[in-house]
C-alpha cells in the first residue's frame, strides 16, 4: 500500500466573516433621519414658532441627499435594496417640497389698487436708534413697497428725540398694549415721545429687552413701534418697519397654520429664507384702503 503522509497540504485559511456594510448602512441612515428632526426642531426654536412646512421637507431633502453623496463617493452599494432606498428617498421627498411649493402658491394673485392713495405719517428716531442713512434707508425701502399698491406714503416729521425712557418703559412699549389697562399706561409713556399727537407715527427706538422688533396697531391703532433687527448680512429693519404700518393699516400677522403664500404679514418668513415678502392679497389691499380712508376722514376734521 502506497501512504501519502509525506505530501504536506496548504495550511486551510479560516474565513474571517466581515460584517455586512448593509447594516452599517441602515444606522447611519437612522441617525441622518434623526438629524433631520433635530434641524426641524432646531428651527421651530430658533424662530419661537411652528413654521412653514418647507423646513421639514427641506431637511428631509437634506438626508436624501447626504444618503446620494454617500453612495457616490464611497462608490459602494450602487445597487440593490439600499441604492433603491435612497433613490426612493431622494425622490419621495423632492416631490414632497415641490408640493408646498405648489399649494403655497396656488390660485392666488397679487392685490390691486387702482386709485391712488395718499397718507402720511410722522417719524421719531429716539436716542439715535438709527443713523441718518439707515432712516432713509428704511423709509425709501417702506415708501417703494407700499407703491407697488399704489398707495403714497409721506413723512411730514422727522424728528430726533433725545428722551430717558428706562428699559422698563421700553420693554412695556413693545410687550403690552393689548388690554385697556395697559393702554392706559401706554399714553403715558408714549407722550414722551409724541407730545400727545394724535397723527399716524412710527417711532424707532432701540429694543434689546423684547422679542419683538417691532409692533404696530396697538390701543389706539395709530403708531408703529420698530427696533432695528439685523441677521447675519440681512437688515430687515425696512421690512419690518412696512409690516408694521400693515398693521396700522389694519392688516393681522398671517396664521401658522393653513398658509398660503409669501406675505408681508408673515413674519417669520424673512428669517426663514432671508427673504423680504411683499405679497399683498385683493382682500387685504380692501382692508388697507378702508383703513387708510377712515384714517384720513379722521384726521380732516380734526
Amino acid at each position: 500500500m502506497v501512504s501519502f503522509k509525506w505530501i504536506k497540504l496548504p495550511p486551510i485559511k479560516k474565513k474571517i466573516e466581515k460584517k455586512p456594510l448593509f447594516a452599517y448602512l441602515l444606522l447611519a441612515y437612522f441617525f441622518i433621519f434623526l438629524g433631520s428632526i433635530l434641524i426641524f426642531v432646531l428651527s421651530v426654536i430658533f424662530l419661537d414658532k411652528l413654521v412653514h412646512p418647507l423646513v421639514l421637507s427641506f431637511s428631509f431633502i437634506l438626508s436624501a441627499i447626504i444618503i446620494f453623496l454617500y453612495h457616490y463617493f464611497s462608490k459602494r452599494e450602487f445597487k440593490g435594496v439600499l441604492w433603491s432606498f435612497s433613490k426612493f428617498f431622494f425622490i419621495a421627498t423632492i416631490c414632497l417640497f415641490l408640493s408646498v411649493i405648489f399649494f403655497a402658491n396656488y390660485t392666488l394673485s397679487r392685490g390691486i389698487n387702482s386709485e391712488q392713495k395718499k397718507i402720511s405719517f410722522d417719524v421719531y428716531i429716539v436716542n439715535n436708534a438709527l443713523s441718518d442713512k439707515e432712516i432713509a434707508t428704511v423709509l425709501d425701502y417702506n415708501s417703494k413697497l407700499w407703491s407697488k399698491y399704489n398707495i403714497s406714503i409721506n413723512y411730514d416729521l422727522i424728528s430726533k428725540k433725545k428722551i430717558n425712557l428706562d428699559s422698563e418703559e421700553i420693554s412695556y412699549l413693545f410687550d403690552k398694549g393689548n388690554t385697556k389697562e395697559e393702554c392706559s399706561n401706554y399714553s403715558i409713556v408714549l407722550n414722551k415721545i409724541l407730545n400727545n399727537s394724535n397723527k399716524l407715527s412710527i417711532i424707532f427706538l432701540d429694543n434689546n429687552n423684547s422679542n419683538y422688533a417691532g409692533r404696530g396697531c396697538l390701543c389706539n391703532c395709530s403708531f408703529a413701534l420698530v427696533s432695528q433687527e439685523k441677521l447675519f448680512f440681512f437688515d430687515f429693519t425696512g421690512w419690518n418697519t412696512a409690516h408694521e404700518i400693515g398693521h396700522v393699516f389694519g392688516l393681522l400677522d398671517i396664521q401658522y397654520y393653513g398658509r398660503t403664500r409669501v406675505n408681508l404679514m408673515n413674519d417669520e418668513f424673512k428669517r426663514l429664507l432671508f427673504f423680504n415678502s411683499d405679497f399683498l392679497s385683493q382682500s387685504q389691499i380692501e382692508d388697507v384702503l378702508n383703513m387708510i380712508n377712515n384714517k384720513n376722514e379722521t384726521r380732516n376734521i380734526n
